[in-house]
């Protein structure tokens, strides 16, 4: 890669979340500026969205571990889990969790992924949850190493283990302040040389996001703005590559 050579990946996080994120996401990458995102396994929807995903060749597919929404795919009951059987909240998981529960419902939502699509480019988390839960963090990081996938790592993480991942990450396309083409043609501006990933959360609206996501109409904001031709000239005119982390070179 050249010194000035400027790559960027646009992930969409929460593929699967439900039918309408979904072909929101794919609706995003087919006639938009998304490259890349990553699935919940543990959602109803996943099995068919990785389905649908297979369609669309030129689209990243990485794993959204999910710690803390849902139910675990390794085992209903265990460290992780309330007696009901869901995930237990942040504060309540951190201070339970064992490390051998949490390599196995790594391994495990992995593992789906790969039968259920089969080339998975890398490793991020629900909610960042890995950058704020060390144990999580370490073997993340043990598993990505295992398995030799990239893992979205945030500007401050310290790591013991070289872990590829892009140059920059930019988490600043979120919410209703922020959510519009001026913005995000701004942040494509100011982009460095290198690799940098920037997140979105783009979805069409459906019953199901209602109920169980507080961030929901944005989402097709997010939808609008992405697909808006003029962003797309504009990488065009930056002479931006957009790839996906299967572009992400070994170390970091």
């Amino acid at each position: 890669m050249g010194n000035n050579t400027v790559k960027l990946i646009i992930n969409a996080d929460d593929f699967g979340l439900t039918a309408g994120v979904t072909y929101g996401i794919l609706f995003a990458h087919q006639y938009g500026i998304v490259s890349s995102t990553t699935v919940m396994v543990n959602m109803p929807f996943a099995k068919e969205s990785l389905k649908e995903a297979k369609k669309h060749p030129n689209l990243g597919v990485g794993l959204h571990l999910v710690f803390d929404a849902g139910r675990p795919v390794f085992a209903s009951q265990s460290s992780l889990t309330s007696h009901s059987g869901y995930f237990l909240k942040k504060e309540g998981l951190m201070q339970s969790a064992k490390r051998e529960d949490i390599k196995n419902e790594v391994e495990a939502q992995l593992d789906l992924a790969h039968k259920w699509y089969g080339n998975i480019t890398h490793i991020d988390s629900h909610h960042h949850l890995h950058h704020h839960f060390p144990l999580l963090l370490d073997v993340v990081l043990e598993t990505a190493k295992n398995y030799n996938m990239p893992v979205r790592l945030l500007p401050d993480t310290k790591i013991s283990y070289k872990i590829a991942s892009p140059d920059y990450f930019c988490g600043g396309f979120y919410g209703e302040e922020s959510v519009s083409i001026n913005n995000l043609k701004d942040m494509i501006t100011s982009l460095k040389p290198g690799i940098t990933e920037m997140m979105c959360h783009p979805g069409f609206m459906d019953s199901s996001l209602y109920k169980i996501s507080s961030y929901n109409s944005m989402r097709m904001i997010e939808v609008a703005v992405l697909t808006n031709i003029k962003l797309k000239e504009h990488i065009q005119k930056q002479s931006i590559e957009l790839i996906h982390y299967g572009g992400v070179a070994d170390g970091r």
